[in-house]
């Protein structure tokens, strides 16, 4: 069975995408920021502690990938990627000491295949759509930080480099969800993978 990660800054549509292929018969895993309590800071407010908390809530996912994905097709909403991507900007503001160690965390546990995603999809969008779809987000999980948004597709450009983590694509999420979905089935046919549910 298939298991892809959406990755992409806040407001990119993750969620929304996830959710639909939910509705078609998916496992979902929601973003780290929604697994954890939101007494923890997340986006341009969190720190050390938060990143490590943040990389905790995907760790849990580990398990529940490894049992369920000879079962069921799986999509995540950002994986540990992007968990790194935000601690990499936060160290590098001097804002989290946590980059350096998840970094090596994570890098073992890619070590498995069965951990490893077959494609992760990168979301994009127009700067105005984002911060059309900000508006609607609660004050915890807004970043209005426009260094975040141009900085998260570098950092997170880099680090699928460091991991090795090659399978890549790019999606455009400006049109609506169900046309999105369209293209993200294509790209998913376009290197052999076909998906059970319609």
């Amino acid at each position: 069975m298939t298991f892809i990660v959406l990755e992409g800054f806040s407001g990119t549509g993750k969620t929304t995408l996830a959710k639909t292929l939910e509705q078609r018969g998916w496992m979902r895993l929601a973003e780290s920021a929604h697994a954890v309590s939101s007494e923890i800071p997340v986006g341009e407010r969190a720190d050390t502690f938060s990143d490590f908390s943040l990389v905790g809530a995907t760790m849990q996912y580990a398990s529940i990938i490894a049992r369920s994905r000879r079962e069921r097709e799986i999509v995540a909403e950002g994986y540990f990627l992007s968990d790194l991507a935000y601690a990499l900007i936060r160290y590098e503001l001097r804002k989290s000491a946590a980059y350096p160690h998840l970094l090596e965390m994570v890098r073992n546990v890619l070590r498995e295949r069965v951990l490893r995603p077959d494609l992760y999809l990168l979301l994009r969008a127009h700067p105005a759509t984002i911060r059309r779809r900000q508006e609607e987000k609660n004050e915890r999980e807004k970043n209005v930080s426009k260094f975040f948004r141009e900085r998260y597709y570098t950092a997170i450009e880099y680090i699928h480099g460091e991991l090795r983590q090659g399978n890549l694509e790019i999606v455009n999420t400006d049109s609506d969800a169900e046309k999105t979905l369209a293209m993200i089935m294509t790209k998913l046919r376009s290197h052999g993978i076909e998906v059970s549910a319609s």
